[in-house]
């Protein structure tokens, strides 16, 4: 009995062995979205500063890298002067959004003309748990979206005082992404376009 309890132990020592030397470790994935990123704004031609432009004004093609997040934001319209403050619940539309390892071909958009809650991904500004949502289900499709795309990421831009109707070019490393994003295919996404509405 000792004999045949100690064979099923190697063998599912084996087997564990096997599988985690399968897998990418987590310095794999960072260098492989890294590389990912770099081709990415090598083949769309984007000049990136590391200063948030002054003027609020972009060029075109020009994204800022910001520091403390690693996100790429381009400013296409910073909004009307109605500012969207903390405490806003903002809705999120995506244009052109595409994975940039898994899928870089393939887009995705939510673009349906009203706002409603089954076609606007929506976070309250200013509380990062709304920032991201780890529940899935495919019988409520707006659950499987804000899962998919929403992320801390899509409010940073936010943070540079944009306002109402703004709207936003983003590049979101995995670490910054949404829940699918930081615990499932571990790649970062590119935004067209977002567009904030409170």
């Amino acid at each position: 009995m000792k004999k045949v309890i100690g064979i099923i132990s190697a063998f599912m020592g084996l087997a564990i062995i096997f599988a985690a030397c399968s897998k990418d470790s987590y310095a794999d994935k960072l260098e492989k979205e890294e590389k990912a990123i770099k081709q990415y704004i090598k083949e769309q031609g984007f000049n990136i500063i590391n200063e948030y432009p002054a003027s609020r004004v972009f060029a075109d093609k020009q994204y800022f890298k910001d520091p403390d997040t690693g996100i790429y934001i381009h400013v296409i319209d910073s909004g009307n002067k109605d500012k969207i403050k903390k405490g806003d619940i903002v809705y999120m539309r995506y244009y052109d959004a595409r994975f940039l390892i898994s899928e870089p071909d393939s887009t995705y958009s939510n673009d349906k003309q009203n706002y409603d809650e089954f076609a606007a991904l929506y976070f309250t500004y200013g509380n990062s748990g709304s920032y991201i949502s780890s529940d899935y289900s495919s019988v409520y499709p707006l659950s499987s979206y804000m899962y998919t795309f929403l992320s801390p990421g899509c409010a940073r831009p936010l943070d540079f005082n944009l306002g109402d109707k703004a709207e936003v070019s983003i590049l979101v490393p995995f670490a910054n992404g949404s829940y699918y994003q930081q615990y499932s295919n571990y790649e970062p996404i590119f935004f067209g376009r977002l567009k904030y509405v409170k």
